[in-house]
């Protein structure tokens, strides 16, 4: 009896853990992406420091922010894609 409860308490640890694991690597992966995109669209928009934000600028910058995020989206359904269709063809096996 007392090794149910133990095992039970473990089992509990373990996915609660695992979910940390998992909300914190979505966090990090965010601002790796947060991170990029600056770095991506500052280098592409901006070619000289101004003490306001142009309209062309800031046209650039909303237009490739929008891209990257569909190309990422793009990218991140294609690997789900993919993922899947393994995984069932292991299931069919």
């Amino acid at each position: 009896m007392s090794l149910t409860v133990d095992r039970s308490a473990e089992d509990a640890s373990d996915l609660q853990l695992e979910d940390f694991i998992e909300k914190e690597s979505r966090r990090q992966l965010f601002q790796n992406l947060a991170l990029n995109l600056t770095d991506i669209c500052w280098e592409t928009c901006i070619d000289r420091p101004t003490p306001r934000l142009e309209a062309k600028v800031e046209k650039c910058l909303m237009n490739c922010v929008e891209r990257f995020i569909d190309t990422t989206n793009f990218i991140t359904n294609r690997w789900e894609r993919i993922a899947l269709s393994k995984s069932s063809d292991i299931d069919l096996k």
